[in-house]
């Protein structure tokens, strides 16, 4: 399994993780005063103005048939890594939430 592991990787959950946080965080600073008909038009201004942004809400979406097989052979050094990533996300929500970024 090990072998299959290493040959299937990870690439693809990575980049889901790193989307769909990156989507979130978005979300998390623009929506903490409520939704408001703004927020969606900022949602579309990002995702047309900022390539990096939109490249990893992309990627996340373009492998995501692939997770399953990923998660179903993962070993426990890349699902460690996988909760490695997440967790370097913690501060950045913890400081979206708290609304000290500048970034929204």
């Amino acid at each position: 399994m090990t072998e299959v592991a290493e040959l299937l990787g990870v690439k693809e959950t990575k980049e889901a993780i790193i989307g769909v946080n990156e989507l979130s965080l978005f979300l998390c600073q623009r929506l903490k005063d409520g939704v408001q008909v703004g927020d969606a038009v900022a949602l579309w201004a990002k995702l047309t103005s900022d390539a990096e942004f939109m490249s990893k809400i992309q990627a996340a979406y373009d492998g995501a048939a692939l997770i399953p097989a990923e998660m179903k052979n993962a070993t426990f050094t890349q699902d460690a890594e996988l909760i490695g990533i997440q967790l370097s996300y913690l501060p950045k929500f913890i400081e979206a939430l708290k609304g000290k970024t500048s970034e929204a």
